[in-house]
């Protein structure tokens, strides 16, 4: 396996249109938790919750504390989002650690699209604490001079965004393939687990961010 197995491959064409791993994983992924969410809303439980159940109630916790800590006060309408998030990019980044699985946040598509929707759910939240008219005018805050500054701001803001996570995760791919390719089949199990931590965490940045984010665009410090 060379290093170019890193990078997306393409796997079909349909109707002259390529179509990535990154693209089917990203597919995986998404069936993979709608199945899981039908069978979890069906099976709930209030009486009596099973282990699974006590999983997701402090999955949700966490989310809720992460909010808490990150900027202080409660968000309750951005918790299911938020969670959602850190579950996908969090499965995203790990899933190229198991067998004949790729990672589909290793290609700058993906990264670039999770930018930005993480953008657009700022613009929702902002827009559904202050007004749709305030938040469209929060360009041009405080003063419309400010407007090409603003605009310089969300690009970057979601460029680094998609770079950070591509680069983190591509990076993990091409020295795991590396090292895999030099040294005997069991030592790079300790970079595996590395690169796990580092998926997560890196998951974990991601929704921070997005946090910090759309508490700046609902203005909570005014």
């Amino acid at each position: 396996m060379g290093i170019e197995s890193a990078f997306p491959q393409v796997l079909w064409t349909i109707g002259g249109v390529p179509i990535k791993d990154s693209v089917f994983f990203t597919w995986l992924i998404i069936a993979v938790l709608l199945v899981f969410s039908a069978l979890a809303f069906r099976k709930f439980s209030a009486e009596k919750p099973a282990t699974w159940q006590l999983a997701i109630e402090y999955g949700i916790e966490y989310v809720e504390s992460l909010i808490t800590d990150t900027i202080g006060r409660t968000l309750p309408q951005t918790v299911p989002y938020l969670a959602t998030m850190l579950l996908y990019i969090g499965l995203a980044n790990i899933l190229g650690l198991f067998p004949a699985m790729r990672s589909p946040t290793r290609d700058i598509n993906t990264t670039a699209a999770l930018s930005i929707v993480s953008f657009i759910s700022t613009q929702y939240y902002g827009a559904q604490h202050r007004g749709i008219k305030k938040q469209f005018l929060s360009v041009f805050e405080p003063v419309a001079l400010m407007f090409p500054l603003n605009l310089i701001s969300i690009i970057s803001r979601v460029m680094s965004m998609a770079l950070r996570l591509f680069g983190n995760v591509i990076a993990g791919e091409i020295v795991g393939l590396t090292i895999f390719s030099l040294v005997p089949v069991f030592v790079p199990l300790v970079f595996y687990l590395l690169s796990m931590i580092t998926g997560l965490l890196q998951a974990l940045v991601f929704t921070v961010l997005t946090i910090a984010f759309i508490a700046d665009a609902m203005k909570l410090d005014e």
